[in-house]
């Protein structure tokens, strides 16, 4: 019976372990902007493309000319979306200035977001040059740290 147990502790154990060690896409489409993803791009949209592994590799990108400089960021949001909430959360927390834009509430937000990328999955940021699709802690630092 304690072999049963401890089974399916071990199996749900190893299910689980995966999701940490998630692969994040750095790559730039045919206009030079670089997204930041956690799935990979279409296979004729992406160039550049590096696949990182965790967190840690954020430390092996060069820093940008502008190094020390506050990045632009754009936070495309919705009601009702706790990923929005921990993104907004994570930016407020890092004191840094953004301007969000509701697409649940402003028409406006809605057509700015279409001109930038026709998806309309949020969170979505711009940050600087990168394009960042959900939220991560993880891939908004890395983001941050490019843009910069």
């Amino acid at each position: 019976m304690m072999k049963k147990y401890l089974f399916i502790l071990l199996a749900l154990l190893l299910m689980f372990s995966g999701t940490v060690y998630a692969d994040f896409y750095s790559w730039e489409d045919e206009s030079g902007v670089k997204h930041i993803t956690d799935y990979p791009p279409a296979a004729k949209k992406g160039k550049n493309v590096k696949v990182l592994q965790n967190a840690s590799d954020i430390s092996d990108e060069k820093p940008l000319p502008d190094a020390g400089k506050a990045p632009s960021i754009k936070l495309f949001t919705k009601n009702d979306c706790s990923d929005c909430d921990k993104a907004r959360e994570y930016l407020s927390s890092q004191k840094l200035a953004f301007t969000e834009y509701n697409t649940d509430t402003d028409p406006k937000a809605a057509a700015a977001r279409k001109e930038i990328d026709d998806g309309d999955d949020v969170p979505f940021a711009v940050i600087g040059r990168s394009h960042v699709y959900g939220f991560s802690e993880a891939v908004y630092q890395r983001a941050l740290k490019q843009s910069r």
